[in-house]
């Protein structure tokens, strides 16, 4: 018998997560939604799932149910679901700062199994990468099961413990505007050393694509396919002496040890 999926929010993610349920072959009936926004839930019934604006249904039938809401939302809706909650349900939460703990505090402290998730916005083109924890030991069914789910609309694995969260939303989770601020500037630079936008446009995203597959593919490490474009005395050399005069190492140090101890802050703000 297949297990139903339940979400309680209906917004981007929840429904690039459902996008990428149905492409790997999950039937519309095994998903099941509530969202209180009629244009969440007009574009969840446009992929062929059942969408309500109250909780109870989705909570009466799923196995999993993954909370899909704003964070400041987060204490209000598990407030309201406590009572329709299941001992066999296992709780799935992709809401950034949100910490296990406080769900377990926000649900009456059941024992049922609470995973968090930490995604990144590249799910909503099926190229995400999302971390997992739980507080708890899953069988290999159940882990198997929660992996997959994210597995749908990209990468997914587990982290050894929810400690390890607030350095994946550094790295994987805040990572891809990273990425954004370097495109966005080797564009605007191309455009200042003359390229039209259209070209600059192209030849960085292309650039940018190729390098980040060659890394994925190849049997050597970044490392080497750097040294592998860098001639000695030309024109990448001369590029990469600046980063390095710049400390460009160090910059990416300091920018993620932010992230991850802002990170740690909001948990701890989390009531």
């Amino acid at each position: 018998m297949n297990q139903h999926i339940g979400f309680i929010g209906g917004g981007n993610m929840a429904q690039a997560i459902i996008t990428g349920l149905l492409k790997s072959g999950r039937v519309a009936s095994d998903i099941l939604v509530s969202d209180p926004n009629p244009e969440s839930r007009k574009a969840i019934r446009a992929l062929g799932v059942t969408a309500f604006n109250h909780h109870e249904p989705v909570m009466a039938q799923a196995d999993f149910i993954i909370l899909a809401v704003k964070p400041q939302m987060m204490d209000a809706v598990l407030t309201a679901i406590a009572p329709s909650l299941h001992k066999s349900q296992i709780i799935i939460s992709i809401a950034a700062g949100i910490t296990i703990r406080g769900i377990r505090r926000w649900l009456n402290e059941p024992n049922n199994t609470v995973v968090r998730v930490m995604p990144n916005t590249p799910a909503l083109i099926g190229e995400g990468m999302s971390a997992l924890a739980s507080d708890t030991t899953l069988d290999d069914e159940t882990q198997i099961a929660v992996q997959r789910i994210f597995e749908s609309c990209g990468q997914a694995l587990w982290v050894p413990s929810e400690d390890a969260i607030d350095t994946v939303t550094a790295v994987s989770g805040s990572g891809p505007a990273y990425f954004f601020l370097m495109i966005e500037n080797l564009i605007n630079t191309g455009i200042r050393l003359g390229l039209s936008p259209d070209v600059a446009h192209k030849l960085v995203v292309q650039t940018a694509k190729g390098a980040a597959q060659m890394v994925e593919f190849s049997d050597v490490g970044p490392d080497v396919l750097r040294q592998r474009v860098t001639s000695p005395g030309g024109t990448t050399e001369a590029a990469l002496a600046v980063f390095h005069e710049g400390d460009f190492a160090d910059l990416i140090d300091r920018a993620l040890i932010a992230a991850r101890d802002r990170a740690g802050e909001l948990s701890k703000d989390a009531p």
